[in-house]
C-alpha cells in the first residue's frame, strides 16, 4: 500500500464532466457547515453533550487539583470512568477549557472533522483531484461525524488514517505509534478499522511478517484502552445479544471513513475514467440510506437551534430541594442530554453514563421492576418532564404515578416540586436491600 509514482501521475482519470463543479459545490457546503457549527456552544445533537461532560470533568480535575482523573464518580451512580475513549482529544480539549470554556469541545469536533478530511488526502494522496475528491469530502462517515458530535471517532479515525499515511510513505514505527493512540482513542469502532485495513492490506504486503509486528505494536497501545470498554458500566448493564448488535449498527455506517477511500483508490487503478463518479454516488447513497435509520434529519436540525428551554430546570437547581452530591435520574426528551449536563455542573451525579445503553431508555414490565432499578443505582431524586414521555415513548411516567401512589410497602416516591409539565420526587429506598445483598443476589 506503499505510495507509487504513478499514482501521483498528471493524468485525467479522476476529471471528467462536472467533477470541478461538484467539488467545488461540495467545499462550500462544507464552508457552510462548518460555519454553522462553529456558532454553537453547545450543540444539541445526539453524542454532542457526552463530550461536554467529560471535558468539564477533566479539565476540572486538571485546572484545580493538577492530576487526570481516572474514575468519575458523578456518573453511573458513581461507577463510570473519565475516559471510556477519548483520551487525545478530550485531554487537549481540556488544556484549554480555561480560554474557551464550552466553546472548545465544539472547536474540538469540527477539527477532528476537518482532520478526517486532511488525513484521508495525506493517506490517499491519488484521491486529490476531481470524482474523487469530491467523493471524499462527500463521506458520509465524516459528515454524520460531526452533525451526531462523534468526536472521539472523527479523532480517532483521524489519527489512523495519518498512521496509513506514514506507513505508505515508509515510515513504519511512526505509523504504529498513530494507529495506536487512534485505536486507543476508540478502541470499540477504530481498532476493528484497523484490523480489517490489516486484513485487506495483509495480502498484497511485501513484507507480511514487518506489517503484523509493527500492527502488533499498535495494538499493545490500545490495550488499556480495550479494557475500559469491557470495564465500563455502560457494558456491564448491556446484554451481550445488544453489545453485539450495536457494534455492527455503529460500525456500518462509520466504516466509511476508509472504506470509501479505499474503494476510490481502487476505482483510480482501474484506469476506466467513466468509474470515477462512482466513488461520489455510491457516498449520496450512504447519506440517503442513513437519512432515516440514524434520524439524521434531527442533528441537521440542531445545527439551526441555539438552545433550549431550560428555564424550570435551571430554577429547581437554584432551589433547596435540589441536593448536591444527590443521585439524580434525569428525564427529559427534546434537549440533546444538556438538562443531564446542567444537573452535574450544578454538584448533582447521574444514575448513568451518557450513552443510550446505559439510561434505561425502556418500557418497565412493573412497578417492582422499576423499584428494582431506582434501587440498583441508588437514585435518591427523579427530574421527570413530560417531553420525556412524549419523546421516548415509554411507561416511565406511568410507573413513577404508581410508586407516587403506594401508601405503604417497597419503594415510594414522593413529588417535592413541580410545575407545568415537569415535576421532581425524592425516593424512599429503605425497602432496598443492602448493596452487599444485592450483590449476593446476583
Amino acid at each position: 500500500m506503499r505510495v507509487h509514482a504513478g499514482d501521483r501521475a498528471d493524468d485525467d482519470i479522476a476529471e471528467g464532466p462536472g467533477a470541478r463543479v461538484v467539488l467545488a459545490l461540495l467545499g462550500a457546503g462544507w464552508v457552510v457547515v462548518l460555519a454553522m457549527y462553529l456558532s454553537h456552544s453547545v450543540v444539541l445533537s445526539a453524542d454532542s453533550v457526552n463530550n461536554h461532560v467529560h471535558v468539564w470533568y477533566i479539565a476540572r480535575d486538571l485546572w484545580h487539583h493538577g492530576r487526570l482523573p481516572w474514575h468519575m464518580p458523578v456518573l453511573a451512580h458513581g461507577d463510570a470512568y473519565a475516559y471510556p475513549y477519548g483520551f487525545v482529544n478530550w485531554t487537549t480539549a481540556a488544556l484549554l477549557w480555561p480560554l474557551f470554556g464550552n466553546w472548545v469541545v465544539t472547536l474540538w469536533t469540527a477539527l477532528g472533522a476537518v482532520g478526517c478530511i486532511v488525513a484521508t488526502f495525506t493517506a490517499f494522496p491519488e484521491l486529490r483531484r476531481g470524482w474523487f475528491a469530491a467523493a471524499v469530502l462527500a463521506n458520509p462517515a465524516i459528515l454524520e461525524g460531526l452533525l451526531f458530535g462523534q468526536q472521539s471517532f472523527l479523532w480517532g479515525a483521524m489519527l489512523l488514517l495519518f498512521g496509513v499515511a506514514a506507513w505508505r510513505r515508509g515510515h513504519p514505527a511512526w505509523a504504529a505509534i498513530l494507529v495506536g493512540l487512534g485505536q486507543a482513542n476508540h478502541a470499540a469502532i477504530v481498532l476493528p478499522m484497523g484490523v480489517l485495513l490489516v486484513l485487506y492490506y495483509l495480502p498484497f504486503a511485501p513484507d507480511r511478517r514487518l506489517l503484523l509486528r509493527w500492527y502488533a505494536l499498535s495494538c499493545a497501545i490500545a490495550l488499556p484502552a480495550v479494557w475500559l470498554v469491557f470495564a465500563s458500566p455502560t457494558t456491564q448493564q448491556s446484554t451481550t445479544g445488544s453489545q453485539v448488535t450495536n457494534f455492527f449498527i455503529t460500525l456500518g455506517p462509520r466504516i466509511f471513513i476508509v472504506g470509501l477511500p479505499v474503494i476510490c483508490v481502487w476505482l483510480r487503478r482501474t484506469g476506466i475514467r467513466a468509474l470515477a463518479p462512482l466513488g461520489v454516488a455510491l457516498a449520496l447513497i450512504a447519506h440517503l440510506g442513513f437519512e432515516i435509520p440514524l434520524n439524521v434529519g434531527q442533528q441537521w436540525s440542531a445545527l439551526g437551534h441555539h438552545g433550549t428551554d431550560t428555564a424550570a430546570l435551571d430554577a429547581y437547581l437554584r432551589s433547596p430541594q435540589f441536593v448536591p452530591g444527590a443521585t439524580y435520574r434525569v428525564l427529559r426528551g427534546g434537549d440533546g442530554k444538556v438538562g443531564l449536563y446542567l444537573v452535574l455542573r450544578a454538584g448533582g451525579r447521574l444514575d448513568s453514563e451518557m450513552f443510550p445503553e446505559s439510561m434505561a431508555i425502556r418500557n418497565f414490565h412493573d412497578v417492582a421492576d422499576y423499584a428494582s432499578l431506582l434501587c440498583e443505582r441508588g437514585v435518591d431524586q427523579i427530574v421527570h418532564f413530560d417531553s420525556y414521555d412524549s419523546g421516548r415513548h415509554t411507561n416511565e411516567g406511568a410507573m413513577i404515578d404508581a410508586l407516587e401512589a403506594r401508601a405503604t410497602g417497597g419503594v415510594r416516591l414522593r413529588m417535592i416540586t413541580g410545575g407545568p409539565g415537569w415535576k421532581v420526587d425524592t425516593v424512599d429506598r429503605a425497602s432496598c436491600p443492602a448493596p452487599g445483598a444485592r450483590a449476593s443476589a446476583q
